[in-house]
C-alpha cells in the first residue's frame, strides 16, 4: 500500500454548524504530532523548540518513505 505524505490519517470531521464533513490532518501531521510528543515525554536536550519541529517533521518523512518501501 502506498503511504502518502498528504493522506488522511482521520478521513473524516465532523463539523454540526455547518452540516459538513471535512478532511482531516494528514498522515506527515499526524506522524510529526506523535513524534514530537515522544521528544516532550523524553529527556532529550534540543538547541531549541524549532530544532525539535524540524527533527519530528524529518522523521515523519523518514518514516513515510519506509512504509512505502515495505510492500
Amino acid at each position: 500500500m502506498d503511504t502518502k505524505p498528504t493522506d488522511s490519517a482521520f478521513p473524516y470531521s465532523y463539523h454540526p454548524e455547518g452540516d459538513t464533513f471535512a478532511a482531516g490532518m494528514t498522515k506527515r501531521e499526524y506522524f510529526a504530532l506523535m513524534l514530537m510528543q515522544g521528544f516532550n515525554a523524553s529527556n532529550v536536550e534540543f538547541e531549541d523548540i524549532y530544532q525539535k519541529a524540524r527533527m519530528a517533521v524529518a522523521e515523519a518523512d523518514a518514516l513515510i518513505e519506509v512504509l512505502n518501501e515495505v510492500e
